[in-house]
């Protein structure tokens, strides 16, 4: 019993559905109380009307008209008792055409209602009697009297109440532990398949319980369950299988990059020890140069895939294309290619970090320097509808790498350039939080174009 209580108290789902359930229950069978009241006042009535009838009739049957047309009522002994009791709950009146009272047992001298114009109306009720309280009743024409008679026959409105209660009293008197052991029985039913409609969802949990890092592979079954639990468990199981994608490239990525810094340390380490002279120190700086380039874009590929945009940042498109062509020109005349800034001369205001939109396209331009022959030159285009492209003079992106080219630690051409394979990565997170992307095609006459495009949506300020 205990337990039984425990499970309708708490806020957890079963205790929450068995409260509602109970109460549905509560409330069907206060509404069947209810509607078998009606009807037992409904039956009631009809009872009440055909007893008044059938009583008229027989007093009328028991009743003689002497020869000046005057009504003797000559009752069996059973039939006066119940109608001369000095409660007066049982009463009839003989009446003339004008309502005149010529016999009665217990000397009324008014008549309980008035004679009715048709037979439509000859029940009566809440009719005042001085004295004895209100009566229903029913007025009977006498067949075949000449002059007119009537028969009224009532009972006091005490005997139904009494009747009633005495029902009532009865019934709950023999009934009330079978009130009871239903009670209890209907509860604990509902508290047990409250508890079997929810075992399901238990199961998942334990299950779901035991999916760890080592066990990303598991899925909760999505068979066999309640179709308003199977959307949630294909849910989870979705979001499971985002973690273990995520968790799988978390795991490359951090093996590439042991391996890609586990290269150029132990080729510096090696160095470090045949160090003979002071002749190989700039060998070594370069080394530890490309040592910090391949850090530093793995830092900046930590802070893309941590990138959030704060409500209402804006960024130029043109201010940040300006500023990183401005940037990596000395580095493009160093290696005897320039680069070119067209497009749009005006503000090209976007939702965005000017920040990261510049590490994306100053990414984007370090490839296309990387690819462009020396006497060429690199442009950066400024579109209107909020883009950035990168056009080189080199030999193009094969449509079998396009996509390819974007994952991490992947280069286009190992070894004919310096870098880890980051930067095309990290172009490409900061144009996905951004809600755009990038696309690689090739220009006409030209080498590989890279178009950063972002939403074409207006800027918070401007709405």
């Amino acid at each position: 019993m205990t337990g039984f209580f425990r499970s309708l108290s708490g806020s957890s789902l079963t205790a929450r559905l068995t409260r509602r359930v109970l109460f549905i229950v509560a409330a069907s069978f206060l509404l069947l109380l209810a509607i078998l009241k009606i009807q037992y006042l409904t039956q009631r009535d009809t009872l009440r009307d055909r007893d008044l009838a059938a009583q008229a009739a027989d007093i009328i049957a028991h009743t003689v008209i002497d020869a000046d047309g005057f009504p003797r009522v000559d009752l069996p002994a059973s039939l006066a008792a119940a109608y001369s009791r000095p409660d007066r709950q049982y009463v009839y009146l003989v009446l003339d055409a004008g309502g005149r009272v010529l016999a009665s047992p217990h000397e009324i001298e008014a008549p309980l209602a008035p004679i009715p114009a048709s037979a439509d109306d000859r029940y009566f009720s809440h009719s005042a009697v001085t004295g004895r309280g209100l009566y229903y009743g029913i007025t009977v024409p006498f067949p075949n009297a000449d002059p007119r008679l009537y028969m009224q026959v009532a009972q006091g409105s005490v005997h139904p109440d009494v009747l009633a209660d005495s029902i009532v009293a009865e019934f709950l008197e023999q009934s009330w532990a079978f009130l009871l052991a239903l009670g209890i029985g209907i509860s604990a039913i509902t508290v047990w398949t409250v508890r079997q409609s929810l075992a399901p969802m238990r199961r998942l949990s334990v299950m779901a319980r035991g999916i760890g890092p080592a066990s990303l592979d598991r899925r909760l079954p999505e068979d066999n369950l309640p179709s308003e639990i199977t959307p949630l468990v294909h849910a989870v199981n979705t979001s499971l299988q985002r973690i273990e994608s995520g968790y799988r490239r978390e795991r490359e990525f951090t093996a590439n990059a042991a391996h890609e810094l586990r290269t150029p340390l132990a080729v510096l380490k090696a160095n470090i020890e045949t160090l003979s002279s002071l002749d190989e120190v700039p060998q070594l700086i370069d080394e530890l140069g490309d040592i910090e380039r391949l850090v530093t874009q793995l830092l900046r590929l930590a802070q893309a895939d941590n990138l959030e945009l704060r409500p209402g940042e804006e960024a130029d498109l043109h201010a940040v294309a300006f500023g990183v062509a401005g940037q990596m020109a000395p580095a493009a005349l160093a290696e005897g290619k320039s680069i070119a800034l067209t497009g749009e001369e005006e503000p090209v205001r976007v939702r965005g970090n000017a920040d990261f939109l510049a590490l994306a396209l100053r990414n984007l331009v370090e490839n296309a320097l990387a690819h462009t022959p020396r006497g060429s030159s690199v442009e950066i285009r400024v579109g209107k509808d909020a883009s950035l492209a990168v056009i080189d003079d080199g030999s193009g992106v094969p449509p079998a790498d396009a996509a390819r080219i974007f994952q991490r630690f992947v280069r286009g051409k190992p070894g004919a350039y310096k870098g880890a394979g980051l930067g095309l990565s990290i172009a490409q997170r900061v144009a996905a939080v951004h809600g755009g992307g990038i696309e690689v095609s090739r220009a006409p006459g030209r080498g590989a174009v890279f178009i950063l495009k972002l939403p074409g949506n207006p800027p918070l300020s401007s709405l």
